[in-house]
């Protein structure tokens, strides 16, 4: 055979083949959920022992046996399948997102503990990769798929940077280059680099009919990033002696003394509030003087060095005194709002969108609020784009589309990348592939998203619904008012709190899915771990109380540290979301339907037991659901305007052989706490 026509996996397959037919003297234990393509995962059965030469081999025979017919799986599936137009197809998929070096992560060897080599924390003594790689990722396939997701959305794949590492292994959004593929996710089972397995993965996804969304971020890269030697430009820079601030310090005067967010009082919130509530963004409140002068200009390219440490350092030169500054690369913080809580970010920085109109007396060399989120008008000048910048980012999605064949993208905070740059963006990969999907991470579901050129948005329903009127308050935007675009049918992602963490845990979480995954635009979102129940969060980024931070304070986090699922045992949440899965398709012209008049409340004489109806083309389908999770609850759902009388029974779908009975067009209920139910006629 031509070696030029062997594509990814089938090198990954001939190796496995040779090592299949090797003795393997190590213990490889994997999950029983891990089933081959076109198996039923049986939740509950214990782990079990493998060759992984043999193991891994039976799964991309699999894929191969159930691979589509007539497609190229290295290319991507938007011009091969039925496509919405321009990327729209997101809206009838079901996404499973994974983290790789967590989602796949294993005890392998069963000796209680992940990794723990010398030489490299995520290998075990017998050189087993524990972490997560790609190859086991290609074992996860049959799973993803027999749980009813059509589409991957992973989070940052690209090499990770180790300046500044909250944990063990450094967060997948400390890029250090957005072109390369992080080592550590390559299998040494198999020796093809991280890139070649990254390949072999998408290819064996595509066979399967799956489609790849990758995550970029395009605002920030790793303090130690490829790019700061040669572009120092395209990066803030502070004085060396000036040390960062102590988390959670409430000292103002200490604080405003070291390096953190900027320091506004009362009455400067207030004023930027308002004016970023307004959508004024003219001469936006800048940080105190003594903040700003923390920053220097950026060093030329030839004082720039890497330290001991392997820190980037350089020199500046003042250009008023010609005094000279060793300068540093300075850590991120949240920049919206600016009083926000969230711990430092010390493992990456914001780079530099525009330049100074003056940089002779640089007006905006400072990272605040209103140079890298709210970017004042002063600032945000076409003529000031950090024009080469904006070239390496734009020519980021369709070097990947060419090398990789991925299916869209989602943007990190994509609603904070400048306008006019994200256009250039959308425009570029929609260039290559006018089907490509763009998602963006944005809590509001706006127009503003929908003329941006996005095909869906994160949403914000992982944020409310847990609340006492925030339930209601989403059924009646999203379904009595409706929404411009798609949105993420979430109850968690990787920067909240679990679903199950929340007051209730698994019966909370189930009923949230149900919800999530029946309402207008919604496409089902299922953050792995979740299907197993997971508490324990992956950061701590997005709606923590101070109280929740305390709690977790000393506790791994997998966005940083090397951390595994709970694979062994049972879990309730898996069955109950293949099923709500398997309803929404089969209901699919009722579920699917996005008029306004697809969405009805119904009346249940009970703040607590809530209920609507979604109807299209001859169906009907009712969601019935007791958010008190102390007491049992009973009453009757009118159905006068949309059930006839000759229907006395109906059945809970999500529960075999629970019936409900109907009196007089009315469905009578007794709800256990937390229970949901869903009908259809």
């Amino acid at each position: 055979m031509n070696m030029t026509h062997v594509t990814p996996l089938q090198t990954m397959k001939d190796q496995l083949t040779i090592l299949a037919k090797t003795t393997f003297k190590a213990k490889y234990k994997v999950p029983s959920l891990w089933v081959v393509s076109g198996q039923e995962p049986q939740d509950g059965l214990p782990a079990a022992e493998v060759h992984p030469g043999k193991y891994f081999l039976s799964h991309i025979e699999a894929i191969e046996k159930h691979c589509l017919p007539g497609i190229d799986p290295l290319c991507s599936l938007n011009q091969q399948l039925p496509s919405g137009n321009g990327g729209n197809w997101i809206a009838g998929e079901s996404i499973f997102n994974i983290f790789v070096r967590l989602t796949t992560a294993y005890d392998h060897n069963d000796d209680g503990k992940l990794g723990g080599s010398k030489a490299d924390l995520t290998v075990n003594g017998d050189g087993i990769r524990e972490s997560g790689t790609f190859l086991k990722a290609i074992a996860m396939l049959g799973y993803i798929k027999a749980i009813g997701c059509s589409t991957i959305h992973l989070l940052p794949v690209t090499a990770i940077g180790h300046d500044g590492n909250k944990g063990e292994l450094g967060s997948p959004y400390a890029i250090r280059n957005p072109y390369k593929i992080e080592e550590s996710q390559a299998d040494p089972l198999v020796k093809m680099s991280a890139e070649e397995q990254f390949r072999a993965f998408i290819q064996a996804c595509h066979m399967l009919g799956i489609r790849v969304v990758c995550e970029f971020v395009f605002r920030t890269a790793s303090k130690d990033s490829d790019w700061i030697a040669e572009h120092p430009d395209w990066f803030y820079w502070i004085d060396e002696r000036v040390e960062d601030r102590v988390p959670g310090e409430t000292d103002m005067e200490k604080a405003a003394c070291h390096y953190g967010n900027p320091v506004f009082d009362n009455e400067e919130l207030k004023i930027i509030k308002e004016k970023i509530t307004a959508g004024d963004l003219n001469d936006l409140p800048a940080p105190h003087a003594n903040y700003r002068n923390f920053f220097k200009l950026p060093p030329a390219v030839e004082s720039v060095n890497l330290n001991e440490k392997a820190q980037f350092r350089g020199v500046s030169t003042d250009l008023q005194t010609g005094q000279k500054f060793n300068v540093r690369i300075p850590g991120a913080f949240a920049d919206w709002p600016p009083d926000d809580n969230q711990p430092p970010w010390g493992d990456v920085t914001y780079l530099r969108m525009y330049r100074d109109e003056n940089p002779q007396k640089p007006e905006f060399n400072y990272i605040a609020y209103n140079t890298i989120r709210m970017y004042d008008n002063k600032l945000a000048k076409a003529e000031l784009a950090n024009e080469t910048l904006w070239q390496s980012i734009v020519d980021l999605i369709p070097t990947y589309q060419r090398k990789f064949g991925i299916d869209g993208v989602m943007v990190d905070m994509g609603h904070a990348v400048p306008v006019s740059l994200m256009q250039k963006i959308i425009s570029s990969a929609r260039a290559v592939d006018h089907d490509f999907a763009f998602l963006s991470e944005n809590f509001e579901i706006k127009h503003d998203s929908v003329d941006a050129g996005y095909n869906a948005v994160v949403g914000y329903a992982w944020w409310v619904e847990y609340r006492r009127d925030g339930m209601y308050d989403l059924l009646n935007h999203i379904g009595n008012q409706g929404v411009p675009l798609s949105f993420f049918g979430a109850v968690e992602n990787h920067n909240t709190p679990r679903a199950a963490a929340r007051a209730g845990g698994e019966l909370y979480a189930k009923y949230a899915f149900l919800v999530n995954s029946m309402l207008p635009r919604a496409i089902p979102f299922i953050h792995s771990g979740q299907e197993l129940g997971e508490t324990i969060p992956v950061n701590t980024g997005l709606d923590f109380s101070n109280a929740d931070l305390d709690r977790l304070k000393n506790k791994k986090l997998a966005l940083f540290d090397l951390c595994a699922y709970d694979w062994n045992g049972s879990h309730p949440m898996l069955a109950f979301i293949r099923k709500v899965l398997q309803l929404r398709q089969r209901y699919a012209e009722a579920i699917m339907e996005t008029s306004v008049d697809s969405f009805c409340m119904a009346q249940t004489g009970n703040a607590d037991v809530i209920a609507f109806i979604r109807r299209g083309h001859g169906q009907h389908v009712m969601v019935l659901f007791n958010r008190d999770l102390t007491n049992r609850l009973v009453g009757e759902v009118s159905l006068e305007w949309c059930l006839s009388n000759d229907r006395h029974q109906f059945e809970n779908l999500l529960s075999e052989g629970a019936l409900f009975n109907a009196e007089h067009q009315k469905l009578v209920y007794d709800l256990a706490p937390g229970e949901c139910c869903f009908f259809a006629w």
